[in-house]
């Protein structure tokens, strides 16, 4: 009989790739908004699996591998096949569009092959090795968004092909990239650590998710590239 310690923490995984699967019909069917909300609802299953993981006490080298095949899936093939449908409507019949889409999804996996050797848990270590696949797939599905809600709420087409296929080269090259990444948590340590500041900001988020997905995806890549470049021009 398996115990529910290894179970639910498990159970909490499958829910990432559940979501991925579904956000990779909805891509096929053309709801390309539908398929973010999908990937972002992974996103959150993705959140905290290592953190019910560590209720329950319930690590194990299953659960890092499953982990990582569940991220595949839902970071890595689930934004790529949204890239290739999306591009395919913009594009028709372009084999750049089957490249890079393709590009994305190696990269991505790469990605993680190589953070599957590293046998120091985030939570003992300061940075990732390249950026991580769900700020990846975080910085292609918010700008889709963003573009969406300017245009339904503003009537502004705010998408530009040229700029998004460079949102997708750039996030590809920054997760095989050797750039120290800080793990997310410690690079925002200056949000409020009280309790009811902290339920406040949770609202603010939920209530404009689509706005601070992109605003915080690419705060991420902001911030660390303006460290890691002032770092190495302090060396010289």
């Amino acid at each position: 009989m398996i115990k529910k310690e290894v179970l639910i923490p498990n159970i909490v995984t499958a829910g990432n790739i559940f979501m991925g699967y579904f956000s990779i019909l909805e891509s096929i069917k053309g709801n390309f908004v539908t398929s973010i909300w999908f990937i972002i609802l992974a996103m959150f299953f993705d959140s905290i699996d290592g953190q019910v993981a560590r209720k329950f006490n319930a690590f194990s080298e299953f659960g890092k591998e499953f982990d990582s095949f569940c991220d595949a899936f839902s970071f890595g093939l689930a934004p790529a096949l949204l890239i290739y449908f999306l591009l395919e409507k913009e594009m028709n019949g372009s084999i750049f569009v089957v490249l890079i889409s393709f590009v994305y999804a190696i990269c991505g996996v790469i990605r993680l092959a190589r953070f599957n050797i590293d046998t120091i848990s985030s939570s003992e270590k300061s940075d990732f090795v390249g950026m991580p696949i769900p700020n990846a797939a975080g910085m292609i599905c918010s700008y889709i968004l963003v573009c969406n809600a300017i245009e339904k709420n503003l009537g502004i087409n705010f998408f530009n092909l040229k700029f998004f296929v460079a949102i997708i080269v750039i996030a590809s090259i920054l997760m095989v990239s050797t750039i120290p990444f800080k793990v997310p948590t410690k690079i925002f340590d200056y949000l409020p650590k009280e309790r009811k500041w902290l339920i406040a900001l949770i609202l603010v988020i939920i209530l404009a998710l689509k706005y601070f997905l992109f605003i915080f995806s690419f705060g991420y890549v902001i911030v660390t590239l303006i460290n890691f470049f002032r770092r190495n021009n302090d060396k010289y």
